[in-house]
């Protein structure tokens, strides 16, 4: 009888942990008044990244969706997560963009950034997105939203960059590639979050801005979603440990709605 009570409560158990998942994989397809046809899925990270702004290994970013973007589709990113540690609860996300067709050096280039983390939308950047600007390839600055718009703000040490010209299994030519990562709990992004991406080439003014997806970096419900997978690509984690990430993912989306941090806002922006 002993034995039957332990089964039964085992059970239970495992069919909660099993609805969670549930939900969460449901969750993970869904997008919620995102911009329409712009959805990127982040797998769970297979290989390792070194933090070099490229592909140290011909394997080290074949873990990934690869999303194209931009008028001619020179442009295009990856990314993938991991949870780094359960104490304290801290996840990493991992992203690389290639400028395909970009070989020059301009003090006006720049990479743009751009995070709901709470996908709350809005017609105007609200409390808690973000904005990272890195210009000429050298400085960052970051942004708040306001509720009308963009105000200086810290730059947040929860996310790391670093770019370099180099060669990639992507394009044996030389271009610009960013690598960054992104600690989620502190950097204030959820499990979903919405993202914008945005590069500009000095040197080929007329093309302008080139983004993903090719909306204003100042209204939120345009921008594109990035929900995520508990499993790896190409090759599928077992049952047992799906199981384990979803029920892990339960843990980090409670923490994070209990600690989402606000960025430091410091003097006004011109934008």
């Amino acid at each position: 009888m002993g034995e039957r009570f332990k089964l039964r409560r085992l059970s239970v158990a495992l069919f909660v942990i099993l609805l969670c998942s549930l939900f969460l994989l449901i969750g993970t397809g869904t997008v919620i008044g995102s911009y329409p046809g712009y959805s990127h899925l982040t797998y769970t990270l297979l290989t390792p990244v070194t933090f070099d702004a490229k592909w140290t290994t011909p394997d080290e970013w074949s873990d990934t969706t690869l999303t194209t973007f931009g008028n001619t589709s020179n442009a295009i990113f990856r990314s993938k997560w991991e949870l780094a540690s359960l104490d304290p609860i801290a996840v990493n996300q991992y992203i690389i963009v290639e400028i395909l067709n970009d070989n020059t050096n301009d003090s006006g280039d720049y990479w743009q950034f751009c995070f709901d983390g709470d996908e709350s939308g809005g017609t105007a950047p609200q409390s808690g997105d973000l904005r990272i600007d890195i210009m000429g390839h050298t400085n960052l600055t970051a942004y708040a939203g306001s509720g009308t718009g963009w105000t200086s703000a810290s730059a947040p040490t929860a996310f790391q960059w670093n770019n370099s010209l180099n060669t990639s299994p992507t394009s044996g030519t030389n271009h610009w590639i960013c690598e960054i990562k992104i600690e989620k709990v502190n950097f204030g992004i959820g499990a979903d979050y919405w993202l914008r991406i945005a590069y500009y080439d000095a040197s080929n003014a007329a093309a302008g801005v080139q983004a993903w997806p090719q909306t204003s970096r100042d209204v939120p419900n345009d921008w594109g979603d990035i929900p995520y997978s508990s499993t790896t690509i190409p090759e599928g984690l077992s049952f047992g440990v799906v199981v384990l990430l979803s029920s892990v993912a339960v843990i980090i989306g409670s923490y994070y709605l209990r600690k989402r941090p606000k960025a430091t806002v410091l003097t006004p922006a011109r934008i």
